[in-house]
C-alpha cells in the first residue's frame, strides 16, 4: 500500500532500521544536517523504481526476508562461509584441472605432486595473500549487498566484488601455469578486470545523478559497453597485432622483457575517464560535505593512478608489489568509502537519524512491543495494536480507530516486525467539516437557483407563446378586418346581378382564409425554423397558384433562388404575392405569372406580371393605387409599372436569416 511518502516501505533490519527513514528524510529537509539529506536525495535519485524481484522499493533478497535478525545474522555469516570453502575447494581441484589438459600431459607432473607443490606455494609464497584478498572480497561484496539500498547499485556493487575476487584466482593460475601459451592468455586476461571495473565505476555515477532514467543516458550505456566490450576483444588478440604489447615469445624472458604498445595507452585513457567521469557525476549530484568524502575516495584512487603509472615505467618499489591485487584494494577501498560515508545511499548511521525525524514513528516487534520510537512519537492509543493483529503482516495498510479519529495509522512491514506510522489529521478533519457544512449550503442553494431557473422558464415560455399569439393576431388582423367586413356587406339575393356580386365577395373571403392559413403558419416559422430553400417556397407558390384557379385567377410561378431564405423573407414576399392576387381578381380574365430569383449576394427579387382583357392602363386604377399604398405599408423596395391590359410589380427585398 502507498501512503503519503509515495512508495510502499520495505523490509529492513532493526539493527540498521532499514530503508524506511531514507524516503521520511525527504519530508524533513528543513530539519536535519548535510548526512541526512543526502540519503534522502541519494534515495530518491538513484532508486527511483521499485526492485522488479520483490516488487518492494530497496527490496531485500527474499532468503532474507520474513526472519528474526538473529537467525537473519546467521545466514549472512553462513553465506561467508559458503563462499570461503568454495575457494578452498577450487584451490583444491586445481592440479586436477591442468592434469586433465591434453597439451599438459606431458608437462604437468602427478596429481599429489602438484597438490604439495600448490599447498607449499600457498603457504611459502605470494598466493596465499591473493587466496585471502579473493576471500575478503567476496565476503566484502555481499556484506556490500546487504548495505546498500538501490537495486541497481547493489548488484553493480557485487559485480566489482566478484571480478577482484575472480581475478585473484587468475593472478594465482597465472603464477602456476606449465606453459608460455597459458601464462600469456592469463595475463590478457587481466585487462578483462581493468576494463570492466572502471566502466562499473562510471555506471554507478550515472545511477547516482539520475541520468539512467532519460533515454541519452541509456544511449549512452550502452555505447559505453561496445567500447568495452571491443577494448577487450582488441587486448585478447594482441597475439594477432602486437599492439598493445611487443614481445619475443621464443624469449625465455619475454614476462618482463616487453614494451607497450598504443593499445596499452587506449586502455589507461579508459581508465582514467571512467574514474573521473565517476566523481565528476557523483561530486555534481550531491551536497558540498558529501562531495568532501568523495574527494577521500578520488584520492584514494590517485594514489592508485600514481602507483599504475609507475608500475608502467617500473619503478622497482612499484615493480616489486602485485599490481592485481593493488588494483582491487585500492578499487574497494574507494567504493567501501563511497558507501560508508553517504556518497552511494546506505544503512550507515540510519539510527541516527531516526532520532531526528520529526514524525511520530514506532518500531514493533512480530509481537507488537515497541522497540524504537522517534521523540516526537507518542502513546498508542486504544485499539491500534488490535487493528494491527487483525491484519496480515507483510503487507502495507492504513487504519483509523474511533479511540482517536484526528489520527490515521499506517503500517508497513519490516523485517522481524513492522514500522507504525501515526499522522495528525485535526485539520483535515476540521476542513471536511467545513467542506460538509459549505457542501450543505451550496446544496441549497442549487436547489433554490434550480426553483428558481424552473420559473423562470416557465415564465419565459409562457412570454414566448404570448408574443407567438401577438404576432399571429397582428399579421393577419388587416385580412381578417377585411374578410369581417366582405361577410357583413354580402347584398342579399334579389335578383342575378346581386347573386353574381355576392358570389365574387365570397370568392375574395375565401382568397383571405387561404391567406390568412398560410400567414399563419409563416408566422410561427419566424419564431422556430432556420430557412426556407427552393423546394419549400415552390410548395408554397404551387399552393397558391391552385388557390388562385379555383376563383378564375390563371397563375403560373418560377422559383429561381440558390440558397435558402429566413422565414421572415418569405412572409413578406408572400404578402406582396397576395396582394398582387387581390388586385388581379379586380380584372377581367386575368392571368398572372411570377418570377423569384436572386438579385445579388444579399437580397432576392420578385417580378410579377398580370395579363387581363382589360382595354385602360391598369396602373392607374383605383385598385392600383391601393395596391401600392399596401406596397408602402410591407417596408420593401418596389416598382410598379402599367400599361392597357397589363400591369408589373418589381419588388426587392434582403436576404434577412440566411
Amino acid at each position: 500500500m502507498s501512503g503519503s511518502w509515495g512508495h510502499p516501505l520495505p523490509s529492513a533490519d532493526f539493527g540498521t532500521c532499514g530503508p524506511l527513514f531514507g524516503p521520511a528524510c525527504r519530508y524533513t529537509k528543513g530539519t536535519m544536517g548535510t548526512r541526512e539529506r543526502h540519503i534522502g536525495h541519494a534515495t530518491a535519485r538513484s532508486a527511483p523504481v521499485a526492485d522488479p524481484r520483490g516488487g518492494r522499493l530497496f527490496a531485500m533478497p527474499r532468503f532474507l526476508v520474513g526472519i528474526t535478525h538473529q537467525v537473519y545474522r546467521h545466514r549472512v555469516f553462513a553465506i561467508a562461509g559458503a563462499i570461503t570453502v568454495l575457494f578452498l575447494m577450487l584451490l583444491a581441484v586445481l592440479p586436477a584441472l591442468f592434469a586433465s589438459d591434453p597439451k599438459l600431459s606431458n608437462a604437468v607432473p602427478a596429481y599429489s605432486e602438484v597438490s604439495e607443490e600448490v599447498v607449499d606455494a600457498l603457504v611459502h609464497s605470494s598466493s596465499l595473500p591473493l587466496l585471502v584478498a579473493a576471500i575478503a572480497f567476496s565476503i566484502w561484496g555481499v556484506l556490500a549487498y546487504l548495505r546498500c539500498l538501490d537495486y541497481v547499485l547493489r548488484r553493480r556493487l557485487v559485480a566489482i566484488a566478484a571480478i577482484c575476487a575472480l581475478w585473484m584466482i587468475e593472478v594465482i593460475l597465472k603464477y602456476k601455469s606449465f606453459t608460455p601459451f597459458y601464462a600469456t592468455v592469463l595475463w590478457y586476461l587481466y585487462y578483462v578486470p581493468m576494463t570492466l571495473i572502471p566502466l562499473i565505476y562510471q555506471l554507478c555515477g550515472l545511477r547516482l545523478a539520475g541520468l539512467e532514467q532519460h533515454r541519452m543516458g541509456r544511449r549512452y550505456r550502452t555505447v559505453l559497453w561496445v567500447m568495452a566490450v571491443l577494448l577487450i576483444g582488441f587486448v585478447l588478440t594482441n597475439d594477432v597485432h602486437q599492439q598493445v604489447f611487443h614481445f619475443d615469445r621464443s624469449s625465455g624472458t619475454w614476462s618482463n622483457d616487453y614494451t607497450y604498445g598504443w593499445g596499452y595507452g587506449t586502455v589507461l585513457v579508459w581508465t582514467a575517464f571512467n574514474f573521473a567521469a565517476f566523481f565528476i557525476l557523483v561530486g555534481r549530484s550531491s551536497s558540498f560535505r558529501i562531495q568532501r568524502f568523495s574527494g577521500t575516495a578520488a584520492l584514494v584512487l590517485l594514489g592508485g593512478a600514481f602507483f599504475a603509472v609507475s608500475y608502467a615505467l617500473r619503478v622497482p618499489w612499484a615493480w616489486r608489489l602485485n599490481f592485481s591485487l593493488v588494483y582491487c584494494v585500492l578499487c574497494v577501498v574507494a567504493m567501501e568509502i563511497c558507501l560508508d560515508c553517504g556518497v552511494i545511499p546506505s544503512y550507515h548511521d540510519i539510527a541516527g537519524i531516526f532520532d531526528t525525524l520529526p514524525l511520530d514513528l514506532k518500531v514493533l516487534t512480530r509481537d507488537l512491543q515497541e522497540v524504537y520510537a522517534t521523540p516526537a512519537s507518542k502513546p498508542m492509543p486504544v485499539g491500534v495494536r488490535e487493528e494491527l493483529r487483525t491484519q496480515e503482516h507483510g503487507h502495507a495498510h492504513a487504519f483509523a480507530v474511533a479511540s482517536d479519529p484526528d489520527a490515521v495509522y499506517r503500517a508497513f512491514p519490516l523485517l522481524g516486525g513492522s514500522a507504525l506510522l501515526a499522522q495528525d489529521v485535526s485539520d483535515l478533519n476540521e476542513l471536511n467539516r467545513e467542506l460538509a457544512h459549505r457542501r450543505m449550503e451550496l446544496q441549497r442553494q442549487n436547489e433554490l437557483l434550480a426553483a428558481d431557473y424552473d420559473l423562470k422558464t416557465h415564465l419565459a415560455d409562457q412570454e414566448a407563446e404570448t408574443l407567438l399569439v401577438q404576432d399571429v393576431d397582428q399579421a393577419l388582423a388587416r385580412a381578417l378586418e377585411g374578410m369581417y367586413d366582405l361577410l357583413s356587406s354580402l347584398p342579399p339575393l334579389t335578383d342575378e346581378a346581386s347573386s353574381h356580386e355576392r358570389y365574387r365577395m365570397l370568392q375574395r373571403a375565401k382568397m383571405l382564409v387561404a391567406y390568412c392559413k398560410r400567414k399563419g403558419s409563416l408566422t410561427l416559422a419566424q419564431h422556430g425554423e432556420s430557412g426556407f430553400d427552393r423546394d419549400r417556397i415552390q410548395l408554397i407558390a404551387n399552393e397558391l397558384a391552385s388557390d388562385l384557379r379555383t376563383i378564375d385567377v390563371d397563375c403560373a410561378s418560377i422559383i429561381a433562388i440558390r440558397r435558402p431564405m429566413h422565414a421572415s423573407t418569405v412572409s413578406a414576399l408572400y404578402d406582396c404575392v397576395y396582394d398582387f392576387a387581390f388586385f388581379a381578381y379586380t380584372t377581367d380574365h386575368p392571368a398572372l405569372m411570377y418570377h423569384l430569383g436572386d438579385h445579388d449576394r444579399c437580397s432576392v427579387e420578385l417580378r410579377a406580371t398580370l395579363f387581363s382583357n382589360d382595354d385602360e392602363d391598369l396602373s392607374q386604377t383605383p385598385a392600383a393605387q391601393e395596391l401600392e399604398s399596401a406596397l408602402q405599408g410591407r417596408n420593401v423596395a418596389y416598382r410598379l409599372e402599367g400599361e392597357p391590359g397589363q400591369l408589373r410589380m418589381i419588388v426587392l427585398m434582403p436576404r434577412a436569416g440566411e
